[in-house]
């Protein structure tokens, strides 16, 4: 029974770094699934694995908020307005209904056309937008480093031996 549980958990940190790059598939729900297979389906499990499962599981809950919120935040502090901030969160939210493509694009252009709402030239404008897009790639970087770490963890779990 250990090696399918290994096998199938290895299958989850495959698909949960896929989901870092490919915004349709939420990764470090998958990784966090893959050490919650670990905890409840195998027959060694190390003692420190709830306080493990517990911290892993806030920071995924911070992981998934900072998600929709960098994009915004970096927004701001490359000078745009809460109308580009606010379009960004929007474009991508609509852009979720579409292709992974669609957040992307829906992403920069809520941020571009926000800005454009808020009376600033398209140069600038573009420029925020550029800045939100920067800002999604920044949510990739933490999502991916989330998957390194839980990914770390389900390996050393399963090739160590649980005293």
């Amino acid at each position: 029974m250990e090696p399918i549980i290994v096998i199938i958990g290895l299958l989850l940190l495959v698909v949960a770094f896929l989901g870092c790059f490919v915004p349709m598939l939420p990764g470090p729900v998958f990784a966090y699934a893959a050490l919650l297979l670990r905890h409840f389906c195998s027959e060694s499990v190390p003692s420190n694995s709830i306080i493990l499962l517990i911290a892993m599981g806030g920071v995924l809950l911070a992981v998934l908020v900072l998600d929709y919120l960098i994009p915004g935040w970096v927004t701001l502090k490359a000078g745009g307005s809460k109308y580009g901030a606010r379009g960004a969160l929007i474009g991508m939210i609509a852009g979720i209904l579409l292709t992974p493509v669609g957040m992307l694009l829906g992403m920069f252009l809520g941020a571009l056309i926000g800005e454009l709402m808020y009376n600033n030239s398209v140069g600038r404008a573009f420029t925020i937008a550029c800045y939100s897009f920067a800002g999604f790639l920044l949510t990739v970087g933490v999502k991916f480093i989330y998957c390194i770490i839980a990914a770390a963890f389900f390996i050393f779990n399963s090739i160590t031996p649980s005293a």
